[in-house]
């Protein structure tokens, strides 16, 4: 296993199926259906949520430090400056970084990428478990560089936050019917 420099990785030609993790190319878990019918319900429900100057992507790479390359879910990002021809994003335009989590990715979604996206200023993060039911923790970032969290949301439960008010949603939306 060989270590890449920034300009290697931005130079890939298809970087698409992993994340750069201090120089180190890892994989990202393949997702199940489930997860992928939770992310598109969660993106067609943000997309008519988010204000003007927001917009909600899927599978960009959020450049949080040189070495370190993240891939989450879903996105919210600040339109206002971005270039929205690139195939990354820089953290101050995040408003918002989505993981769902599934089989090969519990721990980096629950423990490692909280703690990089707020290392990095993402003002807000949401975890959607998907086993054994679907549960949605909701976090801002706290004055220390920390995710507080401000809720979970399970079946039957309207998601409100009260640090990212537009994004109020009933967790029933991203169930099988």
């Amino acid at each position: 296993m060989s270590v890449m420099t920034a300009a290697e990785w931005d130079a890939a030609p298809d970087t698409a199926d992993g994340e750069l993790v201090d120089g180190i190319l890892r994989p990202r878990a393949l997702p199940t259906a489930a997860h992928e019918r939770i992310k598109a319900k969660l993106r067609d429900v943000l997309n008519r949520l988010v204000p003007a100057s927001m917009v909600v992507v899927t599978d960009l790479e959020i450049r949080l430090e040189d070495l370190l390359r993240r891939r989450p879910d879903l996105l919210v990002v600040r339109t206002v400056g971005w270039d929205d021809e690139s195939a990354r994003v820089e953290p101050e335009y995040v408003v918002l970084a989505v993981e769902i989590v599934c089989l090969g990715s519990a721990t980096t979604d629950r423990k490692h990428k909280p703690v990089e996206y707020a290392d990095s200023d993402v003002p807000h993060y949401w975890r959607v478990e998907t086993t054994p039911e679907v549960g949605l923790h909701t976090y801002r970032l706290g004055e220390n560089t920390f995710y507080l969290e401000t809720g979970l949301f399970r079946e039957g439960d309207l998601v409100l936050d009260p640090t990212l008010r537009w994004a109020t949603l009933e967790v029933n939306t991203l169930l099988d019917p």
